[in-house]
């Protein structure tokens, strides 16, 4: 016989705290789990393994709620769990509130120590010198490009790339004020500015944009004085105590960025990975094409590619490529091995997880 539904708002509140109290219980179980399992892991975070279990939880997931929500859900519950083991301590490019904090959140949970960073390169740095077990930093835009700081970094670092995130970039107007018409002054990123160019072409023209550092600054900056606003995220609005006083003026509403997460050891395969490449080719005829075709020859898919002028000489470059699969992939082996007979320079910057997006 099925069970009798609940026919009252307190019937139903009284079922809810019932689950409410098998949940916790449960949450507990699978914490002490947590904290037993650590004897066998060779790693604190494994994004394969994290990943397997969302996955699982899209399969089996019942409705009402979206995959998203479950995604957001488990995100933190396995943080919980991973902080049972040992604390994860993640560097970023800050302060609160910038898009890279978002990216750390939406990976790695609130359950984490976060070491805000003032640029992109400190946040190598701090991971490099092992006051963090990990980093994140923005690679691309899908409207604006690659972010050319993260790029020359990749070049030296002894990091190798363990994960990559793709978040929702969805930019307000925030300020302490109650519209856009008390707004003398508006603080916003480069790459915010360019991303919102028709909404301040129509709506902003005379006010004046001043130009910081990162969105977090740019709601600071908000925050502290008065007719000023900032373009900044919704997360911004809420830990700065500001209005959104306009929505979501990025241009494009498929705007998403691409960050990367960087240590110190590197991933095993999973069996649906991304590789990342970087190389440069002798100033001679053919060599570039020469260089990929290899990729072509043994049926490897290349994702992504960037050329940036190499400091070391004139008119040399210093190309990046993303391929599918993982560096200890046969195929893959084959390609970059052929590759580096066409190339006086060959790095893999890190083979991970492919995430989708």
């Amino acid at each position: 016989m099925a069970p009798k539904k609940p026919s009252s708002k307190l019937e139903i509140r009284n079922a809810i705290d019932k689950i409410d109290e098998q949940m916790i219980n449960l949450l507990a179980r699978r914490g002490r789990l947590a904290q037993q399992v650590i004897q066998y892991k060779n790693v604190f975070y494994d994004p394969d393994r994290e990943n397997q279990v969302l996955n699982r939880l899209y399969e089996i997931n019942p409705g009402p709620l979206k995959d998203n929500s479950i995604k957001l859900i488990w995100r933190e519950i396995m943080g919980a769990c991973r902080d049972l083991q040992r604390p994860l301590t993640i560097a970023y490019m800050g302060p609160l509130a910038t898009f890279s904090h978002a990216a750390v959140k939406q990976k790695f949970g609130g359950s984490i120590q976060e070491l805000a960073c003032y640029d992109i390169p400190t946040v190598f740095d701090e991971v490099e010198k092992e006051a963090a077990d990990f980093g994140v930093v923005p690679f691309e835009n899908s409207t604006e490009g690659v972010i050319n700081y993260t790029l020359d970094r990749f070049a030296t670092t002894p990091l190798t790339i363990c994960g990559e995130i793709f978040l929702d970039v969805k930019l307000f107007v925030l300020s302490q004020e109650d519209d856009l018409k008390s707004v003398k002054k508006i603080y916003a990123h480069p790459k915010t500015i360019e991303q919102a160019s028709a909404w301040l072409r129509e709506k902003a023209a005379g006010k004046e944009i001043i130009q910081v550092t990162s969105t977090g600054i740019a709601a600071q900056n908000a925050a502290a004085n008065k007719k000023t606003a900032a373009i900044a995220s919704r997360m911004a609005a809420g830990i700065y105590g500001l209005k959104i006083i306009e929505q979501r003026v990025e241009g494009s509403r498929d705007n998403k960025t691409r960050f990367l997460v960087v240590g110190r050891e590197k991933m095993p395969p999973t069996g649906k990975d991304k590789t990342s490449i970087l190389f440069s080719v002798r100033h001679e005829p053919g060599t570039l094409y020469r260089s990929l075709r290899a990729f072509e020859k043994h049926g490897i898919n290349l994702t992504m590619m960037q050329a940036r002028p190499s400091r070391s000489g004139q008119w040399e470059y210093i190309f990046f490529v993303d391929a599918q699969g993982h560096e200890s992939d046969a195929q893959l082996t084959k390609s970059i091995n052929e590759m580096k007979k066409e190339t006086i320079l060959v790095k893999i910057m890190g083979s991970y997880p492919e995430e989708a997006h």
